[in-house]
Formats: structure tokens, C-alpha cells, sequence
């Protein structure tokens, strides 16, 4: 590759006349033979970077090449909370999985950079088992959330796994899985499984009578924290989920989220009535068959899977939690939304609880936000 040098000093480049220095200037249809190493200016080429109508072009010895100018951002460092939307409840079986959960709180930050596009999906829960429908339906996985720009970073989570049915239907895998659904006969419905580094497992589906009675229970499903529990003669409670203090600045004081769906219980003839819970972190709870009493839903802004009811007439599974994704940053620098629904204002660039130092802004709204930093 040559060089371009200038081999005899120059001392000044001062005139007897004030006329400066010349550079050719002309239009790409006018291209002078090129000597590599000459230069010119094209009227008809744009320098990236800015608003002029011209560019310095120079002869690289094959073509006639311009100088593209970029910048680059500043860095900063962020720490970050992602949940995905939980699954909803099986219909007379299993609870929803969980919301994926990922965080980088306590450990090292991300880097962002001025100047840099983000986009942050916040997941949708599954949506529940609509009335009428059958009793066997399985619940749905919750929707994905992530972090990105348009080169290199790219931080996602899965959706919660729905619960499985009666008889039927096994738990689907996710962030977290769902629970299985629960048998009057045969083999235990299998749980969905969770995803490494984001969520459990959840509970086994019960199968066979208890106590001369229906009395059986579908598994919760799994949780950030822990796995969903087995259903037996009542449901399997939810799976726990962790507490994430990316909003407060005293350790423990966070909220909890990504907690597992409880399972259905049929317990009919028996009293009293015994419902599964739903796991800590906004899993909804179970319902039951005998009093016809509806699941609950997760929580949204949590992640929280559904719990499972009976599907038919009024009697609902519950849906999955829209899930969440936090940024936490210095206070000096801050975040402007450039498409999307920008969070409310007391989430946006919000000051980090008992903190003089950082901020930080919550995505709640389901659907796709992009952002930069400043």
C-alpha cells in the first residue's frame, strides 16, 4: 500500500497574492484521470457526518474514494433488570412458568454509548383461557423482552411456559416452565422445563383420586427462584421469584419479581376448600373446581405466571404477567425516547430511591420502544 508523504519540508504555504490553497473541485461526471494520491473536490458526494453538499475525494490508485467522518459515543454504564411475560394457567391443571429472568445488578455493568439507537421489547403475558371454552386447554407462553442496537448487543429473555390441562396436557417449556396438569387417572403430566440462567422448572401435574374424592391437584409453575411445587390433593404452589433492587439503593428492599402460576385444584365433596398459592414475585393463584372460584392472574410489570382454574362458563385460568425491562445509570446522563410508548414520568429518568448519585427508568408498556442515551 502506498504512502502518501511529502518528501521536501515545507515551511509555509504563504503567497505573494491572498489566494490560499487550491483544490480541484468538480462532478462525478468530470473525473480527471487519477495519480494516486491526488485529491479533489466532488460536488456530487456527501461526507458522512455532515450537512455539506461536497466531500474531499482522493485517488486511491484504483478509484476515486471520499473521506467518510463518524463519531463516537460516550460510554456508559448501565445495569440492567429483564423480565419476560409469564405463561397463563392450563384449564384444570398446571400454573403459568415465570417471565425469564435476567439482571446484571451486582455484577458488571453494560456499556451504552451516546449517540448509539437502543430498542427494549417488554413481553406480553399469555393471554387466559377464554370462558366457554374446553376444560383441557393448555395455557400460553408468555412473550419475550430484550435489549439491543443494531450491531452487537443483544440481551433477551424467554417467555414464561403455560400450564398444562387435565388428562390432556403437560407444562410447556420457558423462561420458566409451566406446571403439569393434573390426572384423575393414567401417569402425571410431565412440567415444562425452564431456561438456564433464567427461570425453573415447574411442579408435577397429580394423578389419582385422594380420599375416595377428586381431591387432586395440578402442579405451579417454576419460578426465577425456585421450582414450581408438585400438585397432590390440592395444587402445586408457584415457584418463587427473586427480589432485583435496581430501583432502591439499600440492599434487600427491591421488589420481587418472575414468580410462578399456582396449580388448580379439584376438590369437590371436600372442605374446606384448599387453594395453591401463587409463587412471591406476582404469580397468580390457583383456582378451584368445587366452589368454581377463577385463578388469579400475574402480576404485570412482574412477570408473574398464571394460576390454573377450570375453563369452562365463567371459571378462567388466569393469564401471564406482562413482563418488565429496567435500566439503571448515572445521574448525569439520560434516556430519550425516540419511538414507542415512553414510560410514565415518574419512570422515566427517575431518581434511584435513597440514591444522590444514579437514576433510572422503567419499561412497562408492552411492544417495542427504541431510545438512545445522553
Amino acid at each position: 500500500m502506498a504512502i502518501t508523504k511529502v518528501t521536501t519540508p515545507v515551511t509555509g504555504f504563504e503567497s505573494p497574492v491572498d489566494i490560499g490553497l487550491k483544490i480541484p473541485v468538480g462532478t462525478n461526471s468530470n473525473l480527471p484521470t487519477g495519480v494516486e494520491g491526488m485529491i479533489r473536490s466532488d460536488t456530487e458526494e456527501v461526507s458522512g457526518g455532515t450537512d455539506s453538499t461536497t466531500a474531499i475525494t482522493f485517488y486511491n490508485g484504483t478509484a476515486w474514494k471520499y473521506f467518510n467522518s463518524t463519531k463516537s459515543g460516550s460510554p456508559v454504564n448501565v445495569n440492567y433488570l429483564m423480565v419476560a411475560g409469564g405463561g397463563s394457567g392450563g384449564s384444570w391443571g398446571g400454573g403459568g412458568g415465570a417471565g425469564g429472568y435476567k439482571t446484571n445488578v451486582g455484577g458488571t455493568a453494560s456499556i451504552l454509548t451516546t449517540l448509539t439507537t437502543y430498542t427494549v421489547v417488554v413481553g406480553a403475558g399469555g393471554p387466559q383461557n377464554v370462558a366457554g371454552s374446553s376444560p383441557y386447554a393448555t395455557g400460553i407462553n408468555g412473550s419475550s423482552s430484550e435489549l439491543s442496537d443494531s450491531s452487537s448487543l443483544s440481551i433477551t429473555t424467554a417467555g414464561g411456559g403455560g400450564g398444562g390441562s387435565n388428562t390432556y396436557t403437560s407444562g410447556l417449556t420457558g423462561g420458566s416452565g409451566g406446571g403439569g396438569g393434573s390426572t384423575s387417572s393414567g401417569s402425571p403430566n410431565t412440567p415444562g422445563s425452564g431456561t438456564a440462567g433464567q427461570g425453573n422448572a415447574g411442579g408435577i401435574g397429580g394423578a389419582g383420586y385422594y380420599a375416595s374424592n377428586y381431591y387432586i391437584g395440578g402442579g405451579g409453575g417454576g419460578g426465577a427462584f425456585a421450582t414450581g411445587s408438585a400438585g397432590s390433593n390440592v395444587g402445586g404452589n408457584g415457584g418463587a421469584g427473586l427480589q432485583n433492587d435496581i430501583t432502591v439503593s439499600v440492599a434487600g428492599t427491591g421488589l420481587y419479581y418472575a414468580g410462578g402460576g399456582g396449580g388448580h385444584t379439584d376438590n369437590r365433596g371436600n372442605t374446606p376448600d384448599l387453594f395453591a398459592s401463587g409463587g412471591t414475585g406476582g404469580g397468580g393463584a390457583g383456582g378451584a373446581y368445587s366452589t368454581n372460584t377463577a385463578a388469579s392472574p400475574g402480576v404485570d410489570g412482574l412477570g408473574g405466571g398464571g394460576g390454573s382454574a377450570y375453563g369452562v362458563a365463567t371459571v378462567e385460568s388466569g393469564a401471564g404477567g406482562d413482563g418488565v425491562v429496567i435500566l439503571r445509570y448515572p445521574i448525569a446522563n439520560n434516556i430519550n425516547i425516540a419511538t414507542g410508548t415512553s414510560p410514565i414520568a415518574a419512570d422515566l429518568n427517575a431518581t434511584v430511591s435513597g440514591s444522590s448519585t444514579e437514576k433510572f427508568t422503567r419499561f412497562l408498556a408492552t411492544g417495542t420502544v427504541t431510545f438512545t442515551i445522553s
